[in-house]
């Protein structure tokens, strides 16, 4: 039986700078009213979201199985 390792959250961002920009413009445009300008005159609620986010990714990573 294998062991899962849990990315980190710098891995799981690391792995998104792999998006297509489109991709992650929808995602802005989605998330927030204005889209990426929103996030940046919002930055502290950004980070919020952000850090949810990706400890998301962590969760539904460690529930795939490979």
């Amino acid at each position: 039986m294998m062991t899962k390792v849990t990315k980190s959250k710098i891995e799981v961002i690391w792995s998104m700078s792999k998006w297509p920009k489109e991709y992650i413009k929808w995602r802005f445009v989605t998330a927030y009213p204005n889209g990426w300008k929103f996030a940046l005159l919002h930055p502290i609620i950004f980070i919020k979201d952000l850090w949810k986010f990706l400890t998301w990714c962590q969760m539904i990573d460690n529930d795939i199985e490979i």
